[in-house]
């Protein structure tokens, strides 16, 4: 008898049965059910990490925004400068300084009341300027640099010309030694774009803490860590620095070259003077020696700390040696109205542009650099190119003394021919 796996009607039987399994199969399948591919699946994971990132950015945007809120009435926009400006210290408000002098008085909002503001360092060697507040103004809690790592999160938040709140967000990537001016800062380094921002920003960390004040470091915009600025802004002031605080002068004792040159050997030497200050609007220059001061004889820098004690005459009288011959400034006081410094960067239009410096030239020498301006030669004014050249023509070792300006000061140098 043949086995069942021989017999043909078996075998027919079997293929018919899977044929018939097959067909039922595929009717019953469940339609629009494409099978997955491994591509689809890849598709959909990146389409779910996106979807998580979004999330993310969002969260982090949502949080920024909150952190800025949360410090939102210790940042203040003032009113004549349109600087911003931190609250940092119990009735004090920091903001950066400006090219020209800083008014005596500001106003801004704290809370919605206007206040005014009594400016009460404001240097022109210094960057920052401090104003009085009133004592209910909030203060910004200090957070010392050193207390992040690299990468740390940092918030600039500032308040715009309208007034608006304005923020930036950006990261910690450490701490350098930075000179400004007159004085040694410390930096925050950061990817902040500092030049979107506005002057006196506070830049915070996410805890809130004040880190560090955007300044202008001649030209430049920086973060100047805070905890620094505030031992800076403290520290005790000589006589020369507060002269130049108050008149944007700076005077000091002629050397032995500087004796000679001039045939002085009495009197106090004026070595720098700020644009728009008291000093330069009484008519002062680089190169004057200063012989008395209301009638009484001037011989070192200290015969000047009565311009210095409470007010006592609107005008002081300022006997100055000058290209040979004595002369009388009246020297105000009180401060007078701004000068024509301008907020934008420009200091006026007298004196000559240097356009480009010859390396080793007479220039060079003076410490001149392209875009200042030569504002007199050997205490005369030249009015041209060629003014300028009938004074240069010194013989070799013979000096002549300039004055230059630039970005609001004007110092004086002597310097010596070398052909």
């Amino acid at each position: 008898m043949p086995s069942r796996t021989n017999n043909p009607k078996y075998l027919a039987i079997l293929a018919l049965a899977s044929l018939a399994i097959l067909v039922v199969g595929a009717l019953s399948r469940p339609r629009g059910q494409p099978e997955t591919s491994p591509a689809s699946v890849t598709a959909e994971l990146l389409s779910l990490e996106r979807i998580s990132q979004r999330r993310e950015v969002e969260n982090i945007a949502d949080f920024f925004s909150y952190v800025a809120s949360q410090v939102e009435e210790s940042v203040v926009l003032l009113s004549a400068t349109r600087h911003s400006g931190v609250v940092w210290q119990a009735g004090e408000v920091v903001t950066s300084a400006r090219l020209g002098p800083f008014p005596p008085r500001d106003r801004t909002a704290l809370g919605s009341q206007e206040v005014e503001l009594t400016t009460l360092a404001a240097a022109p060697d210094l960057p920052y300027v401090l104003l009085q507040a009133p004592l209910e103004a909030t203060v910004s809690d200090r957070a010392p640099v050193r207390l992040y790592g690299r990468g740390s999160w940092l918030l600039a938040v500032w308040r715009s010309r309208d007034g608006s709140l304005r923020y930036s967000d950006g990261n910690l990537f450490g701490i350098i030694a930075r000179r400004c001016g007159e004085i040694e800062l410390d930096e925050v380094q950061t990817n902040l774009d500092l030049r979107a921002i506005q002057p006196g920003a506070g830049v915070f960390s996410l805890d809130g803490g004040l880190i560090a004040v955007v300044l202008d470091c001649a030209g430049t915009p920086i973060a100047a860590e805070a905890t620094a600025l505030e031992l800076q802004a403290r520290s005790t002031r000589t006589l020369e620095d507060q002269l130049i605080e108050r008149y944007g002068m700076r005077a000091g004792q002629a050397d032995e070259t500087e004796q000679s040159y001039f045939g002085r050997d009495e009197g106090v030497l004026i070595r720098e003077l700020w644009w728009g200050y008291r000093a330069h609007q009484a008519g002062l220059m680089p190169g004057d020696f200063v012989l008395a001061l209301d009638g009484a004889p001037v011989n070192s820098v200290e015969d000047l700390r009565p311009l210095l004690l409470p007010i006592s005459r609107e005008v002081h009288d300022l006997s100055v040696w000058r290209a040979k011959r004595r002369r009388t400034f009246g020297l105000l006081s009180r401060a007078a109205t701004e000068a024509a410094a301008s907020t934008h960067g420009f200091v006026g239009k007298e004196g000559l542009p240097v356009e480009s410096v010859i390396p080793g030239s007479l220039a060079e020498r003076a410490g001149a650099s392209p875009g200042d301006r030569l504002l007199a030669v050997n205490q005369e004014t030249p009015e041209s190119f060629r003014d300028l050249e009938t004074a240069l023509r010194l013989g070799k070792g013979d000096s002549a003394y300039l004055a230059l300006e630039r970005r609001g000061r004007i110092w004086g140098t002597l310097v010596q021919a070398n052909e």
